[in-house]
């Protein structure tokens, strides 16, 4: 998926892969779950962090709100089909094994 991406065009400096990763899975479960965002499963080192969940919370709006207005950043707007293609498959493929 990454190599189908734009470059990021903000002057914020970008979140770290890893919690890149743990928001885009937040969005993914969200998605092939049908839940809430704020039920998504986390590591449980954050789990047991008050002030980590409150950057993980945070981080994982931010990301979420990118992908639903990514004016201003096309790499957003390029990965969210990618994502909810993803998630499809995954939820079909979860239904198949039922």
């Amino acid at each position: 998926m990454i190599t189908q991406l734009p470059d990021l065009t903000s002057h914020r400096k970008p979140l770290s892969g890893d919690r890149r990763r743990l928001a885009v899975s937040a969005y993914l479960w969200t998605r092939v779950t049908e839940g809430e965002s704020d039920f998504a499963p986390c590591p449980p080192y954050i789990g047991s962090d008050p002030a980590l969940r409150v950057v993980r919370t945070q981080e994982r709006h931010n990301v979420f709100h990118r992908l639903h207005t990514p004016d201003h950043q096309p790499c957003y707007g390029a990965l969210k089909p990618l994502l909810e293609d993803h998630a499809e498959r995954l939820a079909k493929a979860i239904d198949h094994c039922q």
